[in-house]
Protein backbone atom coordinates (compact mmCIF):
# COMPACT_ATOMS: atom_id res chain seq x y z
CA UNK A 1 0.00 0.00 0.00
CA UNK A 2 0.84 3.24 -0.76
CA UNK A 3 0.84 6.35 1.53
CA UNK A 4 0.95 10.15 1.23
CA UNK A 5 0.13 13.51 3.10
CA UNK A 6 -2.26 15.16 1.75
CA UNK A 7 -3.17 19.22 2.39
CA UNK A 8 -6.57 20.92 1.17
CA UNK A 9 -7.96 23.89 1.26
CA UNK A 10 -11.79 24.10 1.23
CA UNK A 11 -13.46 27.12 -1.17
CA UNK A 12 -14.17 28.73 2.41
CA UNK A 13 -10.70 28.93 2.54
CA UNK A 14 -10.07 26.07 5.33
CA UNK A 15 -7.12 23.93 5.29
CA UNK A 16 -7.25 20.45 6.31
CA UNK A 17 -4.78 17.43 6.72
CA UNK A 18 -5.71 14.13 5.50
CA UNK A 19 -3.92 10.52 4.65
CA UNK A 20 -4.83 8.78 1.32
CA UNK A 21 -4.14 5.63 1.29
CA UNK A 22 -3.85 3.65 -2.05
CA UNK A 23 -3.93 -0.13 -2.51
CA UNK A 24 -0.29 -1.50 -3.53
CA UNK A 25 -0.08 -2.13 -7.46
CA UNK A 26 0.68 -5.69 -6.75
CA UNK A 27 -3.16 -6.51 -5.87
CA UNK A 28 -3.58 -6.46 -9.82
CA UNK A 29 -6.00 -3.61 -10.49
CA UNK A 30 -6.25 0.06 -10.35
CA UNK A 31 -8.79 1.35 -7.43
CA UNK A 32 -12.43 1.82 -9.28
CA UNK A 33 -13.79 2.70 -5.42
CA UNK A 34 -12.88 5.49 -2.92
CA UNK A 35 -13.57 6.06 0.47
CA UNK A 36 -13.75 8.68 2.96
CA UNK A 37 -13.21 7.96 6.70
CA UNK A 38 -14.13 9.84 9.37
CA UNK A 39 -13.49 10.52 13.26
CA UNK A 40 -15.42 11.34 16.34
CA UNK A 41 -16.15 14.70 17.33
CA UNK A 42 -13.19 16.85 17.25
CA UNK A 43 -13.87 19.26 19.99
CA UNK A 44 -13.33 15.99 22.33
CA UNK A 45 -10.03 15.22 20.15
CA UNK A 46 -11.87 13.12 17.93
CA UNK A 47 -9.08 13.01 14.86
CA UNK A 48 -7.57 10.97 11.90
CA UNK A 49 -5.59 9.08 14.16
CA UNK A 50 -8.28 7.63 15.89
CA UNK A 51 -7.85 4.02 16.30
CA UNK A 52 -10.96 2.71 14.48
CA UNK A 53 -10.22 5.34 11.63
CA UNK A 54 -6.85 4.09 10.95
CA UNK A 55 -8.14 0.53 11.22
CA UNK A 56 -11.01 1.52 8.63
CA UNK A 57 -8.70 2.61 6.03
CA UNK A 58 -5.91 0.23 6.22
CA UNK A 59 -8.53 -2.61 5.44
CA UNK A 60 -10.24 -0.45 3.14
CA UNK A 61 -6.74 -0.07 1.45
CA UNK A 62 -5.61 -3.86 1.40
CA UNK A 63 -9.22 -4.72 0.02
CA UNK A 64 -8.75 -2.37 -3.27
CA UNK A 65 -10.48 0.90 -2.06
CA UNK A 66 -8.37 4.32 -1.79
CA UNK A 67 -9.18 5.53 1.80
CA UNK A 68 -8.98 9.23 2.92
CA UNK A 69 -8.90 9.29 6.21
CA UNK A 70 -9.55 13.65 7.08
CA UNK A 71 -9.57 16.04 9.71
CA UNK A 72 -12.42 17.82 10.07
CA UNK A 73 -11.38 20.52 13.22
CA UNK A 74 -14.81 22.38 12.78
CA UNK A 75 -17.60 20.94 14.90
CA UNK A 76 -20.30 22.24 13.44
CA UNK A 77 -22.18 19.73 10.77
CA UNK A 78 -23.10 22.02 8.10
CA UNK A 79 -19.27 23.48 7.86
CA UNK A 80 -18.01 19.47 8.29
CA UNK A 81 -20.32 18.42 5.86
CA UNK A 82 -19.72 21.03 3.10
CA UNK A 83 -15.84 20.37 3.38
CA UNK A 84 -16.34 16.73 3.35
CA UNK A 85 -18.38 17.13 0.22
CA UNK A 86 -15.24 19.06 -1.24
CA UNK A 87 -12.86 16.65 -0.16
CA UNK A 88 -14.62 13.88 -1.34
CA UNK A 89 -15.13 15.25 -5.19
CA UNK A 90 -11.26 16.06 -4.92
CA UNK A 91 -10.57 12.05 -3.63
CA UNK A 92 -12.65 10.97 -7.09
CA UNK A 93 -10.99 13.23 -9.50
CA UNK A 94 -7.28 12.51 -7.75
CA UNK A 95 -7.59 9.01 -8.28
CA UNK A 96 -10.24 8.59 -10.64
CA UNK A 97 -12.63 6.23 -9.12
CA UNK A 98 -16.15 5.45 -10.04
CA UNK A 99 -17.75 4.70 -6.43
CA UNK A 100 -17.40 6.84 -3.45
CA UNK A 101 -17.94 5.49 0.16
CA UNK A 102 -18.87 7.60 3.14
CA UNK A 103 -17.71 5.89 6.77
CA UNK A 104 -17.83 7.88 9.77
CA UNK A 105 -17.61 7.04 13.69
CA UNK A 106 -19.97 8.78 16.16
CA UNK A 107 -19.99 12.58 15.21
CA UNK A 108 -18.40 11.49 12.17
CA UNK A 109 -21.21 9.28 10.97
CA UNK A 110 -23.68 12.33 11.52
CA UNK A 111 -21.47 14.31 8.81
CA UNK A 112 -21.27 11.18 6.87
CA UNK A 113 -24.87 10.94 7.08
CA UNK A 114 -25.81 14.78 6.01
CA UNK A 115 -23.61 14.72 2.98
CA UNK A 116 -24.57 14.02 -0.40
CA UNK A 117 -22.31 14.05 -3.24
CA UNK A 118 -21.80 12.57 -6.83
CA UNK A 119 -20.81 9.00 -7.00
CA UNK A 120 -21.92 8.12 -3.63
CA UNK A 121 -22.75 4.86 -3.91
CA UNK A 122 -23.22 3.81 0.05
CA UNK A 123 -22.56 5.11 3.81
CA UNK A 124 -21.63 2.79 7.09
CA UNK A 125 -22.43 4.94 9.87
CA UNK A 126 -20.74 3.53 13.20
CA UNK A 127 -22.14 4.50 16.24
CA UNK A 128 -24.24 7.32 15.48
CA UNK A 129 -25.43 9.62 18.30
CA UNK A 130 -29.27 9.22 17.49
CA UNK A 131 -30.34 11.05 21.13
CA UNK A 132 -28.58 14.11 20.73
CA UNK A 133 -29.07 14.96 16.51
CA UNK A 134 -31.85 13.88 14.05
CA UNK A 135 -30.34 12.24 10.57
CA UNK A 136 -32.48 13.08 7.22
CA UNK A 137 -33.28 9.68 5.44
CA UNK A 138 -30.72 8.75 2.50
CA UNK A 139 -31.97 6.84 -0.55
CA UNK A 140 -28.05 4.99 -0.32
CA UNK A 141 -27.74 1.75 1.35
CA UNK A 142 -26.69 2.33 4.64
CA UNK A 143 -24.94 -0.19 7.01
CA UNK A 144 -25.32 1.43 10.71
CA UNK A 145 -23.27 -0.47 13.07
CA UNK A 146 -24.74 0.16 16.59
CA UNK A 147 -23.04 -1.01 19.88
CA UNK A 148 -25.40 -3.06 22.25
CA UNK A 149 -25.03 -0.22 25.31
CA UNK A 150 -24.42 2.65 23.16
CA UNK A 151 -25.26 6.11 26.06
CA UNK A 152 -25.72 7.88 22.76
CA UNK A 153 -27.55 6.26 20.81
CA UNK A 154 -28.91 2.50 21.90
CA UNK A 155 -30.06 0.32 19.53
CA UNK A 156 -33.73 0.28 19.63
CA UNK A 157 -33.48 4.64 19.19
CA UNK A 158 -31.39 3.81 16.20
CA UNK A 159 -33.94 1.32 14.41
CA UNK A 160 -36.74 4.02 15.54
CA UNK A 161 -35.03 6.94 14.23
CA UNK A 162 -33.73 5.33 10.75
CA UNK A 163 -37.02 3.23 9.93
CA UNK A 164 -37.84 5.39 7.44
CA UNK A 165 -34.56 5.44 5.28
CA UNK A 166 -35.25 3.03 1.89
CA UNK A 167 -31.92 0.92 2.44
CA UNK A 168 -30.46 0.59 5.41
CA UNK A 169 -29.08 -2.19 7.55
CA UNK A 170 -28.94 -1.87 11.13
CA UNK A 171 -26.83 -4.35 13.06
CA UNK A 172 -26.16 -4.61 17.09
CA UNK A 173 -22.12 -4.84 17.69
CA UNK A 174 -22.39 -7.11 21.32
CA UNK A 175 -20.08 -6.41 24.15
CA UNK A 176 -19.45 -2.52 23.69
CA UNK A 177 -20.49 0.69 24.45
CA UNK A 178 -20.40 4.17 22.50
CA UNK A 179 -16.47 4.10 22.64
CA UNK A 180 -16.00 0.68 21.06
CA UNK A 181 -13.64 -1.12 23.53
CA UNK A 182 -12.72 -4.28 21.94
CA UNK A 183 -15.00 -4.43 19.35
CA UNK A 184 -12.27 -2.40 16.73
CA UNK A 185 -11.39 -5.37 14.86
CA UNK A 186 -14.90 -6.96 14.48
CA UNK A 187 -16.36 -3.08 13.57
CA UNK A 188 -13.48 -3.14 11.06
CA UNK A 189 -14.53 -6.29 9.47
CA UNK A 190 -18.31 -6.23 9.06
CA UNK A 191 -18.05 -2.54 7.58
CA UNK A 192 -14.90 -3.13 5.19
CA UNK A 193 -16.84 -6.65 4.53
CA UNK A 194 -20.02 -5.30 3.67
CA UNK A 195 -18.76 -2.66 1.53
CA UNK A 196 -16.46 -4.78 -0.70
CA UNK A 197 -18.52 -7.46 -1.43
Amino acid sequence: MTTRQVNLTTSDGIDLEAELRLPSPDAGADAVSGAVVLHPHPSMGGDRHHPLVVALAERLAASGVAAVRLDLPDPDFAAASNALAETAGALRAEVEVDRLLLLGYSWGSVVAARTSVDGLTARVLIAPPISHVELPPQPEPTLVLVPAHDQYGPPDQVEDALRSWPDVTIEVVDGCDHFLAGAIGRITHRAVGWLTT
